[in-house]
């Protein structure tokens, strides 16, 4: 079990890359984890998915609408698994990709800063 911020963003940064690899069929290429309050910011440089770069020049708006559901799907795989696996109170998380830049942003809000979950884990030990 984690009780550093260390750790903790490790085991996150886990957790984000194998539910990209399950959702698109690809792992992240880089991806960076910060707290700020009660927020968890995950910026990650993803490859895009190739058949939805195949079909961006032509069919823009069907791709947009595909990336939609698929960062709704996503946003549902990482807070049933932060929630079960530390036990955090998720509010909302956005989640947004620049295919030309290949650059996602994730913001997780919690009811609580970041510092109050790794406190009560390290009480536990």
């Amino acid at each position: 079990m984690m009780t550093t911020a260390g750790e903790f963003k490790q085991d996150l940064l886990r957790i984000y890359n194998t539910i990209n690899q399950k959702l698109f069929n690809v792992g992240v290429k880089q991806q960076k984890v910060d707290f700020v309050g009660n927020k968890i910011v995950i910026i990650s440089k993803n490859s895009r998915v190739p058949v939805l770069k195949l079909l961006d020049a032509n069919y823009p708006l069907s791709t947009r609408q595909l990336d939609h559901l698929l960062f709704q799907l996503f946003k549902q795989e990482i807070k049933q698994a932060l929630e079960e696996q530390f036990q955090l109170n998720i509010v909302t998380i956005l989640k947004d990709y620049d295919t030309e830049t290949e650059l996602s942003g994730t913001i997780i809000f919690l009811e609580r800063d970041v510092e109050c979950y790794l406190n009560e884990l390290s009480e536990l030990r």
